[in-house]
């Protein structure tokens, strides 16, 4: 019995989602007890009996580390099977490809999702996930590294090893804003820590460890910074990550003409969609409802 569940529990243990999470929680821990393990402003103030500035801090990391946590564990979006009111009958072949690129030509997509019609609004048309057997939502994207499709797909974050979709990517803006707040608090907190001596020998040997954070501070800092940049862009007009990079290929936006967006509804309605509609959006609908002279050509 032992042979049966040795391979199930390696596999679990050794998992890439495992390996990238436990090293997220060792590098921000590993940085945090350089910080009041060596002689730093934070650790002064601590020895002192001046709390609150490190318990702010601390709340700080405590909730950095509670945000990951919920956006690796929680539902992204998936489009379930089982629910979905536009499954597949059991049987019935996929005729449309999984890639959103137009395959027209070829015969694998019969038609685009978007289609001008003469009335005052739109026909939105869906297409089949050749993964899923599914016709996806408008906005899903079937994301291989998972295996589902996602509603409002984002992309897949390597660092959460866990899709960013429509419920969790208002908790993945926060992290993003949480750590780049932390990462900077931290950076000056090991700057003014770094202890001049006489000799470069003496300076590597008080200052290593903050050469070594700093190192990862800068770089981690750099990522999360231009990330929170680029989503609370994309947020504002109401678009997401993959829409943007890959709008020429997708089938519902390939048509419009140059930078309309078809979800834009002004900054302040889609920072409220966004951080208080928790519910997951009809897109399909808000799109029957635009005006018929927002749409391309076919």
């Amino acid at each position: 019995m032992a042979a049966v569940w040795k391979k199930p529990c390696c596999r679990l243990v050794f998992s890439t989602a495992v390996l990238v999470r436990s090293f997220h929680v060792c590098i921000t821990t590993g940085v945090v007890s350089i910080l009041f393990f060596k002689d730093t402003a934070l650790r002064q103030q601590w020895l002192s009996g001046e709390y609150l500035v490190p318990c702010i801090y601390l709340a700080l990391v405590f909730l950095s580390l509670v945000l990951y946590a919920a956006v690796c564990s929680m539902d992204p979006g998936f489009v379930s099977l089982t629910n979905n009111r536009n499954a597949i009958r059991k049987g019935r072949p996929c005729v449309e490809s999984d890639s959103e690129e137009d395959d027209s030509a070829s015969g694998t997509e019969t038609s685009v999702m978007i289609e001008p019609d003469i009335g005052i609004k739109p026909r939105v048309k869906l297409r089949n996930c050749g993964f899923c057997g599914i016709q996806q939502p408008i906005r899903a994207k079937h994301c291989e590294l998972c295996g589902f499709c996602i509603h409002r797909f984002d992309h897949h974050c390597p660092w959460f090893e866990t899709c960013i979709g429509e419920r969790n990517h208002r908790f993945f803006w926060i992290f993003l804003l949480v750590e780049t707040s932390l990462v900077g608090w931290t950076v000056h907190l090991v700057w003014t820590a770094f202890v001049y001596e006489s000799s470069w020998s003496s300076w590597l040997v008080s200052n290593g460890l903050y050469m070594v954070a700093m190192f990862v501070l800068v770089l981690g800092g750099t990522a999360t910074f231009l990330l929170v940049a680029s989503h609370t862009y994309l947020i504002g007009i109401n678009l997401t990550t993959w829409e943007f990079m890959s709008r020429h290929r997708i089938t519902y936006l390939k048509d419009y003409h140059g930078d309309e967006n078809p979800f834009d509804e002004g900054l302040l309605k889609n920072l409220w969609k966004f951080f208080l509609h928790l519910r997951l959006k009809d897109w399909e609908m808000h799109l029957m409802n635009r005006p018929a002279k927002t749409l391309g050509r076919a």
